[in-house]
């Protein structure tokens, strides 16, 4: 257990946004951002050497509903892909880059056959446990407008205070029993990686639905699901939005850790040092007294741990399935680079994103020695 680690600085979160494309960057001659415009697809470009599979032409569309007309930039050297785990695969099926017979259903027509795309979908599912309290404390920003208004005044005027902050102040990791992989494999890291994530929040339910009662509450993460989901097409046009089916606790290991994560945080609230204070399990956790039941509640109460990752994965070359090799080049293409958190074949032991700095600034180095 410790204090959870957040990318916050004077009361705002620090992203890749406001980080790397922050105004001193925006600001370089080498660098163009272009607002209110949408890439729809990645054109073939002209053969190399033989090699039909070039893609270095970028369509787009200068609006955000499709209703201009197209544009396309061509690329000298190589096209860098980064729309994210959704947005990747969803602009390279339109492209014509995925399983050939799926494309050909739908009508488009297939250009480079690579099945992996938009296979692999792997999130951490996450829910919640809340324990009642014996607080006199009943006031919410979450169900006070008074106090939200004061917290917001707050930060407008120190940046401090309740919206400076993540929701759970403390976050807790554990592994399952041991015994729990005599008749199923590990797929931790290993020995010394968690199975379970825990953050713990004293509030008025800060980190799901607002409650009229004080509570503490255990946000419960599977972080090593087996589950896989997928993000496919339901139409032709670029600007309709994907079938995204992430598949949540489709294993049964993953409703097992959920499950497992609760018993342990009844454990830790149940410790000396909270006595007179927590009370016990509330809300619809409360009536589940066997396996099952819990099961039930976790399968209805499911939700993102917003940590999607693997729809453009990576894998070694030479490989029949993945979509990038360890370059990040997609496989048997000539231009086009993959760098986001699509390339991940699972998802780490944790929070993704300063895995996916890492991986961002390893493309950069990469890229470097590639063309300088």
């Amino acid at each position: 257990v410790g204090w959870l680690q957040s990318t916050i600085g004077n009361g705002s979160r620090s992203s890749a946004a406001t980080s790397y494309l922050g105004p001193n960057f925006a600001a370089r001659r080498n660098l163009d951002i272009v607002l209110n415009t949408r890439v729809t697809r990645i054109l073939k470009s002209k053969s190399v050497e033989g090699n039909q599979n070039v893609f270095r032409t970028v369509e787009i569309a200068l609006d955000e509903n499709g209703t201009s007309s197209r544009r396309t930039i061509a690329a000298r050297k190589e096209v860098v892909l980064s729309a994210g785990v959704i947005g990747t695969p969803h602009i390279l099926l339109h492209s014509g880059v995925g399983d050939s017979a799926e494309l050909k259903a739908l009508g488009i027509t297939p250009h480079l056959h690579l099945p992996s795309v938009g296979k692999n979908l792997t999130d951490q599912p996450a829910s919640f446990v809340n324990f009642a309290t014996t607080s006199n404390n009943t006031g919410s920003i979450f169900t006070n407008a008074t106090l939200l208004a004061e917290a917001l005044n707050e930060w407008n005027q120190t940046k401090t205070g309740p919206l400076a902050v993540f929701g759970g102040g403390f976050l807790a990791w554990t592994r399952l029993s041991s015994s729990f992989f005599k008749t199923m494999p590990d797929p931790s890291a290993g020995s010394n990686s968690p199975h379970i994530e825990m953050i713990l929040g004293a509030a008025n339910n800060i980190l799901q639905l607002a409650t009229d009662s004080p509570v503490v509450s255990a946000y419960l993460v599977t972080l090593n699901p087996i589950s896989r989901g997928s993000v496919t097409l339901k139409t032709t046009n670029p600007f309709d939005d994907p079938l995204i089916d992430p598949a949540y606790l489709i294993d049964d290991f993953d409703v097992l850790t959920l499950r497992e994560g609760a018993k342990a945080a009844t454990r830790l609230f149940s410790a000396p040092t909270w006595k007179g204070y927590v009370l016990g399990i509330t809300g619809g956790l409360a009536n589940a007294t066997i396996d099952a039941e819990m099961d039930e509640y976790f399968r209805n109460t499911v939700s993102t741990n917003a940590h999607p990752v693997g729809t453009a994965s990576m894998s070694a070359k030479g490989s029949n399935y993945g979509v990038v090799d360890p370059d990040l080049r997609v496989k048997n293409a000539i231009g086009l680079r993959i760098v986001d958190a699509s390339i991940m074949p699972f998802v780490t032991c944790g929070h993704t994103q300063a895995p996916v700095y890492i991986i961002a600034e390893r493309a950069a180095d990469l890229i470097k020695e590639a063309w300088m």
